[in-house]
């Protein structure tokens, strides 16, 4: 998923979670996981809504073995 750097920094706002930044890098440090925001031209995008899907079907999985 990417976003403009206007809207992340709506959500960033919104959130109020700690976050971590270096230079293309930006780090929220949620609750259950770490979100790693990249920046890729104007934009920044992360796996975060993909890696927690993988989790979730993970741990599905276990709970039927």
């Amino acid at each position: 998923m990417c976003i403009s750097a206007e809207a992340l920094a709506l959500f960033l706002n919104l959130i109020a979670a700690p976050v971590t930044s270096e230079p293309g890098r930006i780090i929220v440090h949620a609750t259950e996981n770490d979100a790693h925001w990249v920046q890729v031209e104007d934009r920044w995008c992360t796996m975060a809504p993909q890696i927690q899907g993988r989790d979730m079907f993970a741990e599905l999985a276990k709970d039927d073995a």
